[in-house]
C-alpha cells in the first residue's frame, strides 16, 4: 500500500454508496447554519471530516479524511492530510460527512476549487443528521447447520440491517429465511452480546445480500414470573442512567423513568443509537449529580417502539441489573424502599436511646434475659453501636419510624456462607399489625432483590422462634405446613438450655467414649440421621461440609465489620461410632439477644446410646469456649431431652426457607394477612 493509499478508506457496508440518495430521506434535517457550526466544532476539537468521492469503474467509493479550516465565510475549506491518488477527479466529490456526537451529518456539497493541498465547497441549504457509522461490527448466525457471516450496516429500534459476505450471501439464497435467527454481535475478537431476530426483508446488492431483521421484543428471564421485590417507582428528582453503548462505545446519559431494586425503564429519543434486547451494558451507573454514583452491569431485556406525532421513533427499554456491589445495591435498595414507604429506614443509623427504649419496651429484653445484659453491659453496648452505626455486608436492619420514634424493627445476620438469620423482629404494642408485618414484607423484598443479583449469598433464610409465639407460628409454620416439602421449607424443634458447667476436677469420659474435632465421617453420620428423621435443609444451610467456602471466609467478613463470629464442629464417639455432633458458634455477646448466634448446637445422632451424663461431660468441656457464666445450648431432638430428663427452659423452631421459593412465601404472607383481617 502506498502512502497516498494509506490516507484513503474504502467505503464500508456501514454506509450506503454515494450514488444511493436514500440517506437524504433519513434522520433529521439541519440547515446551513447548523452545518457551519458543526464544522467549526470539529475544527475546535482538531478532528477530521470525511469527503466521499464517487466510485470509478465499478470500484467501491473512497472516503478521504480532511481537516476543516475555520468557517468564517460562506465557503468552507478543507485541507487534505495526505497526497491524493492520481486517479481521483474533482468532479467525483459526492458527499461531506461531519461527525456529530453519536451521529453524523451528511450533506451534498458543490465543489468550488481543488488542488493537491485541499478544496473549497459551497454548502447546500440543508443536510441530514443520521445514525453514525457502525464500523467493524460483525454479525454471525447459523441456519440449517451453515454458519453465516456479515457486517452490521445500520440499526433502528425495530430493524437491524446486516450485509452478508459474498460467500454467505450465496448460501443464504438457497436456504429458508423465515426462521428465527440467533445473532451474535462481535467487534474485533470480542463477543458483544447475543439476541434473536426474524428476517422481514432481504435484497440483493451487487454480489451480497442485505438482510432487514426485526429484533425480538424481549429475552426470557426468571424475573418475569416474580411477583415481589421488583416494584418500580418514579423517582423525584429523577436519576440518570449512564452507560457506554456496546456498538459504538459512545457515552450515553438517559433519564430513568422508573426504578426498582433490580431493573429500570428508559425512554430513548430518535437521535440516539437504539438498544435491542440482549445487549450487555458492562460499564454503567445510576447517578444523581454528584450525590451518588452506583456502578453496575446491566442487560437490555425488553424494548418496544412507537412513533410520536412528528413520525419520530421513540424506544421504551427495560433494563435489568445483572451485577452490582453489595454496598451499591444496599444504597439502591434504600432509595427504592424509601420511595415506597417514607417511614421505612434501611440500614440507617438509629439514635442509641431510641433503639434501647424500643428493645426494652417491646419485651425483647425481659427480666431473665436482662441478667445476661447485666453481666456484659459495656460489651453489648459496644456491639450494638457497631451494628447500628456502620453498614456492613454481614448485617442488615430495617426500622419503621414515625414522629422520630422506632415503631417496628427487623434485622438479619449472615449466619453462614449462603444463609441469613432473620431476627429481632418486633413492633411496639401501640403500633398496628401492619407495622410488624410491613417491616417483614420489606425485608422479604430486600432479600428477594438481593437474591436476584447474588443468588449464592442469599440461598437460605433462617429464623428461630418459640412455638408459643403466635405471629411466627401463624405465618412461618403456616407456610411450612402449606408446602409440605422440607427441601422448600423445613422446621426443626430444639430444646434451649441455659447450661452452667459443672467443674468437677479433671473429669474424663468412660472407656470407649471420646470428644474430638469432627471429621467427614461424623458429618455423614449426621446427614444420614437428619435426612431420615427430618429431611430438611440444616446441613447445607449451615455449610457444615464447608463446600460453599471455608468458614474462615465468613469469620473474616465479620472481622472487617468490627464483629466476631467463629465456629468449631466437634463429635462425640463411642467405640468409633458417632453418637452426637456439636456445632460451637461463638460471637459477640447478645449479637442475637437470645444468644442463638453464640451457642452450642447439639445434634443427637444415636439417642439409643447417648445418655445425660455423657452429654453433661461434653458440654462441660465445650463451654470453656464461652466467656459467660451460662452457656446457651440447643439440643435436637427434643424427645431425647424429655426422655432423659435433661432440664431445659424453652423450645425453639429453627425454620429454614429455600429462597428460590421466597416469592411463594411473600404471596403466603399477603394471603394470610388478608385472611387474618377478614377473620378479625
Amino acid at each position: 500500500m502506498t502512502a497516498s493509499q494509506a490516507a484513503l478508506k474504502i467505503c464500508q457496508p456501514s454506509r450506503p454508496e454515494p450514488q444511493d440518495s436514500a440517506f437524504l430521506t433519513k434522520g433529521k434535517e439541519v440547515g446551513r447554519k447548523h452545518l457551519i457550526n458543526a464544522l467549526n466544532h470539529i475544527n475546535f476539537k482538531e478532528k477530521n471530516v470525511i469527503l466521499v468521492f464517487q466510485s470509478v469503474h465499478g470500484n467501491p467509493s473512497m472516503e478521504i479524511e480532511a481537516f476543516p479550516m475555520p468557517v468564517l465565510s460562506d465557503y468552507p475549506t478543507f485541507r487534505f492530510l495526505k497526497p491524493l491518488p492520481d486517479n481521483l477527479r474533482s468532479t467525483d466529490l459526492t458527499r461531506l460527512i461531519i461527525p456529530d456526537g453519536p451521529g453524523e451529518i451528511h450533506a451534498i456539497p458543490q465543489l468550488r476549487a481543488m488542488n493537491s493541498k485541499g478544496l473549497s465547497v459551497n454548502l447546500p441549504e440543508t443536510g441530514r443528521r443520521i445514525q453514525g457509522a457502525l464500523r467493524n461490527i460483525r454479525v454471525h448466525f447459523q441456519q440449517q447447520g451453515i454458519a453465516f457471516k456479515g457486517s452490521l450496516t445500520s440499526i433502528e429500534p425495530d430493524v437491524i440491517e446486516v450485509q452478508l459476505s459474498p460467500l454467505s450471501s450465496h448460501y443464504f439464497m438457497a436456504t429458508s429465511p423465515k426462521a428465527e435467527l440467533n445473532l451474535t454481535f462481535l467487534k474485533e475478537k470480542n463477543r458483544l452480546f447475543e439476541t434473536k431476530a426474524r428476517v422481514v426483508k432481504q435484497e440483493s446488492h451487487r454480489d451480497s445480500v442485505i438482510l432487514h431483521l426485526e429484533p425480538i421484543e424481549s429475552i426470557p428471564t426468571n424475573r418475569e414470573r416474580q411477583r415481589f421485590g421488583k416494584k418500580a417507582f418514579e423517582m423525584i428528582p429523577a436519576p440518570d442512567f449512564v452507560f457506554l453503548h456496546p456498538l459504538t462505545g459512545t457515552k450515553c446519559t438517559v433519564v430513568i423513568e422508573s426504578l426498582s431494586a433490580i431493573d429500570m425503564k428508559l425512554t430513548l429519543h430518535h437521535e440516539m443509537i437504539p438498544l435491542i434486547p440482549g445487549m450487555k451494558l458492562m460499564d454503567a451507573s445510576i447517578t444523581l449529580g454528584d450525590l451518588y454514583t452506583l456502578q453496575l452491569t446491566a442487560q437490555v431485556t425488553r424494548c418496544s417502539t412507537i412513533k410520536n406525532k412528528r413520525g419520530d421513533k421513540i424506544e421504551y427499554c427495560h433494563i435489568s441489573i445483572l451485577n452490582m456491589s453489595s454496598e451499591n445495591h444496599r444504597k439502591l435498595q434504600t432509595i427504592v424502599h424509601k420511595s415506597e414507604n417514607r417511614d421505612i429506614r434501611v440500614c440507617n443509623s438509629i439514635e442509641e436511646d431510641d433503639m434501647w427504649r424500643f428493645f426494652f419496651e417491646t419485651g425483647f429484653i425481659y427480666k431473665n434475659k436482662y441478667r445476661l445484659f447485666l453481666e456484659n453491659k459495656d460489651k453489648i453496648k459496644k456491639t450494638y453501636e457497631t451494628l447500628y452505626s456502620t453498614p456492613s455486608n454481614v448485617t442488615c436492619h430495617m426500622a419503621y419510624q414515625e414522629k422520630g420514634r422506632t415503631m417496628g424493627h427487623i434485622s438479619m445476620l449472615r449466619y453462614a456462607e449462603r444463609a441469613w438469620l432473620v431476627h429481632h423482629h418486633a413492633a411496639l404494642r401501640g403500633a398496628s399489625i401492619r407495622v410488624g408485618l410491613g417491616v417483614l414484607k420489606q425485608m422479604g423484598n430486600y432479600v428477594m432483590a438481593s437474591h436476584n443479583l447474588d443468588p449464592n449469598s442469599f440461598k437460605y433464610l433462617l429464623c428461630y422462634f418459640r412455638p408459643e409465639n403466635h405471629f411466627p407460628n401463624y405465618f412461618f409454620s403456616g407456610f411450612t405446613e402449606k408446602k409440605k416439602d422440607p427441601k422448600i421449607c423445613s422446621s426443626d424443634l430444639f430444646a434451649y438450655v441455659y447450661y452452667r458447667a459443672e467443674k468437677i476436677g479433671d473429669a474424663k469420659f468412660p472407656d470407649g467414649w471420646v470428644l474430638e474435632g469432627a471429621c467427614e465421617t461424623d458429618l455423614v453420620a449426621l446427614e444420614t440421621c437428619y435426612d431420615a428423621t427430618s429431611g430438611g435443609m440444616l446441613i447445607d444451610a449451615l455449610n457444615l461440609y464447608e463446600r460453599q467456602a471455608p468458614f474462615e471466609v465468613l469469620s473474616e467478613r465479620y472481622q472487617k465489620a468490627g464483629l466476631k463470629k467463629e465456629q468449631q464442629i466437634w463429635a462425640i464417639r463411642h467405640n468409633d461410632l458417632t453418637v452426637a455432633l456439636f456445632i460451637v458458634n461463638t460471637s459477640d455477646v447478645a449479637l442475637n439477644m437470645s444468644e442463638l448466634s453464640n451457642c452450642i448446637k447439639t445434634c443427637i445422632i444415636r439417642p439409643d446410646i447417648m445418655n445425660k451424663q455423657i452429654l453433661t461431660r461434653a458440654l462441660d468441656q465445650l463451654s470453656e469456649h464461652f466467656s459467660t457464666h451460662r452457656t446457651p445450648v440447643l439440643i435436637h431432638p427434643v424427645d431425647w431431652v424429655k426422655n432423659t430428663g435433661f432440664h431445659f427452659q424453652k423450645r425453639y423452631h429453627l425454620w429454614i426457607l429455600n429462597t428460590h421459593f421466597l416469592d411463594d412465601f411473600m404471596q403466603h404472607l399477603d394471603d394470610s394477612s388478608n385472611l387474618s383481617r377478614k377473620t378479625n
